[in-house]
């Protein structure tokens, strides 16, 4: 096996024993609603529910949130909400019309639950304006955070009894969030206060009317028209071009407030009122190609009215990258000790339903937002490898990165593998957890709310309800090269010892059973009879 050298420190690196790498990432032509129905899909097999979809920017948000609502809401629970402000459905007909099938709103839409979020698909609103019709008060980003992790725990499917007959899209709710407003104007630039994105979002959307474009940069067409030429470098007046939206997209104003976690998507709507030379196929591919460029931007699209199917909104032309552009969340998998404190046993190899112990936490990491996994063997190396490797090949995420290593050093402890993961880690991972093999009910909710907030110089500890710390921690980019450096048994905690002002605590909600690990053979049986396996 090839040993590696790290330039870094000048440690020896492990032996790399199996690797699953994704396909070099490219892009390809797919339309709006194939890339979304790609997305929730995706979701629904790898991800703990639900899943989330903000919209911010100018003209189409709310024709782009019915137009959602109506194909999903057969489906699955459809909650429709904003963070800021918003009409209801019934004084949208405008918006409405473009994308209903026979005019009429559903019963879904017409109903508004103020204050709890609906129990079935529905609009939540936390209450009226009282001098605007129609108009009401969205409901505030964290009360929607909040209400998203608890669903997230809530519908861990460990811990959910579920009817046989029971298909997952039954029972799986989607949001629907505008997080800003445009004034109903095609393009808009954001105040400091903008957008209010919530933390919990799974893809943003953001939205451009070209129905402004080559028309003068004036309130008129532009909500807030003086920050949005001040940011392209253009004069109030000036007319607006293509390439004034792609410098707006490049200098990062809507990046802003969109969570790591989340993807993104840029729609031109209104493509239907540009001249006919401007929305044919290869004049639109080379604009979106130009906006692929940008970074953080994972798709574009441009949407309108067809003519030939009854004027309903349609993609004239989409793009998206194979692989999400948004930061990297890793995790090391320790799966190299010796179970000293359960003689006799491999604890990681121990029945865990009907698969090992190491396998369910591997399942579990699936589960989760990690999409960099690197897994650390060392004793019982072959048996370890035997069990985890077909569960990679057969079930891994197909954006996954997955590897596993050798550590030569795990007697002398956890530290040695800590450190030889940390060398192997993705080049554009942000923050990695420090997973223990033997916590085979580590809660993917959690690691989702964790990495929500990650950020490159920050080490966030999830706890319980009682304050008191639990696992898995996670380490921002900042510390990996002191990770690469540990050495002896105490792991990442060496880290958190030195930097104290770093840490910051996040209560997760869920049981406490989700911080159990099985490092005895009494912890092992309490967890296999609390879970009824």
């Amino acid at each position: 096996m090839a040993r590696f050298v790290s330039s870094k420190t000048g440690a020896i690196m492990p032996d790399r024993l199996f690797q699953l790498q994704p396909e070099t990432s490219s892009c390809y032509e797919i339309s709006f609603e194939a890339y979304t129905a790609t997305l929730v899909a995706r979701a629904d097999k790898y991800m703990v529910s639900p899943f989330v979809i903000s919209t911010i920017g100018g003209g189409g948000k709310t024709t782009t949130l019915f137009d959602l609502f109506l194909r999903y809401d057969n489906k699955r629970l459809v909650t429709l909400t904003s963070t800021t402000a918003m009409f209801a459905p019934l004084y949208c007909e405008r918006e409405f019309a473009r994308v209903a099938e026979n005019g009429s709103i559903p019963d879904a839409l017409q109903a508004v639950t103020l204050g709890d979020p609906p129990t079935s698909s529905g609009v939540w609103f936390q209450h009226p304006f009282e001098n605007i019709e129609g108009k009401y008060k969205g409901i505030d980003k964290e009360v929607f955070d909040a209400h998203i992790r608890a669903l997230r725990m809530s519908n861990d499917p460990l811990f959910v009894e579920k009817m046989k007959n029971e298909t997952k899209s039954d029972r799986v709710p989607l949001f629907l969030c505008e997080a800003d407003g445009s004034k109903r104007k095609p393009f808009k630039a954001h105040a400091p206060h903008e957008p209010v994105i919530p933390e919990t979002t799974d893809l943003t959307l953001i939205l451009f009317g070209l129905s402004g474009l080559g028309k003068k940069c004036t309130e008129d067409v532009v909500h807030r028209s003086d920050l949005f030429a001040n940011v392209i470098g253009i004069k109030e007046g000036d007319v607006i071009t293509f390439d004034h939206l792609v410098k707006l997209l490049k200098s990062g104003m809507f990046l802003k407030g969109i969570p790591p976690t989340s993807r993104v998507a840029v729609i031109f709507h209104q493509t239907d009122t540009l001249p006919e030379d401007m929305r044919s196929h290869p004049k639109l591919r080379v604009w979106a190609k130009s906006v692929l460029e940008v970074p953080g931007i994972d798709a574009v699209f441009f949407r309108g009215k067809d003519p030939t199917k009854d004027h309903k909104i349609t993609t004239y032309m989409g793009l998206a990258h194979d692989r999400p552009s948004r930061p990297l969340f890793s995790s090391i998998l320790l799966a190299a000790g010796t179970s000293s404190r359960m003689p006799g046993y491999n604890k990681l190899l121990l029945p865990f339903g009907n698969e090992a112990v190491i396998v369910h936490t591997l399942r579990r990491i699936f589960a989760g937002p990690c999409r960099d996994i690197v897994i650390v063997t060392g004793h019982d190396l072959d048996a370890i490898r035997d069990v985890i490797k077909p569960v990679i090949q057969k079930d891994a995420p197909p954006d996954a990165r997955i590897t596993v290593i050798y550590n030569p050093r795990y007697l002398e402890g956890q530290g040695t593998s800590v450190a030889c993961a940390a060398t192997v880690l993705d080049e554009s991972s942000m923050a990695c957890f420090c997973v223990p093999g033997d916590q085979p009910i580590i809660s993917p909710g959690t690691m989702r709310t964790l990495t929500e907030k990650a950020i490159r110089n920050a080490i966030l500890v999830p706890c319980r309800e009682d304050g008191s710390r639990a696992s898995p921690v996670l380490f921002g980019k900042d510390y990996y090269d002191e990770l690469a450096a540990l050495e002896g048994d105490v792991g990442g905690r060496q880290v958190m010892k030195r930097h104290p002002d770093a840490l910051q605590l996040i209560k997760t909600g869920g049981s406490d059973l989700i911080y159990e690990d099985v490092d005895t053979m009494e912890r092992y049986e309490y967890l296999i009879n609390a879970l009824g396996l």
